[in-house]
């Protein structure tokens, strides 16, 4: 009888976890803007404004940053390309050395500070995934887009008549701080500072307003409309409408209404004075 045979199969070797290895593959980034605005400071690149032949030094750091001007004081400070990769805050550290950025990059990024190499981990996110996450949430805002806020915001305290005051309400700024955190270096706290952003806009617009009418190519047709408003103040609007002329030999109609005082004493010659202004 033939005894059963047995099949020894050998035992699993324990597997340790993902060592880092070093990648001296050269990483890409975004593009950085030229200019960038961060807790209220405007940041210049270097590069834009020095003269030509301007070049960056043999450091390893230069791989992952560049060098930008601070508006506040015209101090040299360290953008890192891999904060902005990985949505994380600048800390934007004036450049006096390299220690300061090599320990940045050597404990932010796990870049090693004598290689310069970066550290890659099979339980870390690629540099692709944090470009994607990037792309999607940014820890502080272009200039362009703070602009842009600026706006949108100044227009919707006109158009729905909010007072300025509801800019410091604490629930009302939770709201936009959880939409984007980032806003809580751009906000301002007090309604003066809206107020006086307001006023700017609207100097800004009776500006390019006059200079429309300057390039008037017809008569301008004026008619007026009495109205109450909700404060309740009576107001009196005017509406413009003329013939500008653009490019290519096009005229196009154009038509706005202005705001108007009430004068104390509702007599022509008050009323047409206060046009002219």
């Amino acid at each position: 009888m033939v005894p059963n045979s047995t099949s020894l199969t050998p035992s699993p070797v324990p597997t340790s976890s993902p060592t880092p290895t070093l990648s001296p593959a050269p990483v890409r980034y975004h593009e950085p803007p030229d200019e960038f605005v961060q807790d209220r400071i405007t940041y210049v690149k270097r590069a834009t404004i020095t003269k030509k032949g301007f070049r960056l030094g043999s450091s390893h750091i230069w791989k992952y940053g560049l060098q930008y001007i601070r508006g506040s004081d015209k101090k040299e400070v360290y953008y890192c390309h891999e904060c902005t990769a990985g949505k994380n805050k600048q800390e934007l550290f004036v450049i006096n050395g390299t220690s300061k950025v090599r320990n940045h990059l050597e404990q932010k990024h796990q870049i090693d500070p004598q290689s310069g190499i970066k550290k890659h981990s099979s339980t870390r996110k690629s540099v692709l995934d944090q470009q994607k996450s990037a792309a999607a949430t940014n820890t502080f805002f272009w200039k362009d887009s703070m602009e842009k806020f600026k706006e949108l915001l100044i227009r919707w305290i006109v158009y729905c008549h909010i007072a300025f005051f509801q800019l410091e309400n604490r629930y009302f700024r939770e709201l936009l701080f959880f939409l984007n955190p980032a806003l809580l270096n751009h906000l301002p706290k007090a309604a003066k500072t809206i107020r006086s952003w307001v006023m700017d806009a609207f100097l800004s617009k009776k500006q390019r307003l006059r200079e429309y009418l300057q390039r008037s190519r017809s008569r301008i047709s004026i008619s007026f409309d009495l109205w109450t408003s909700p404060n309740p103040y009576a107001i009196l609007g005017v509406i413009a409408m003329w013939q500008a002329f653009y490019p290519y030999s096009i005229f196009h109609m154009e038509r706005f209404l202005y705001g108007l005082r009430i004068p104390p004493r509702m007599e022509a010659y008050s009323i047409r004075m206060e046009y002219k202004k």
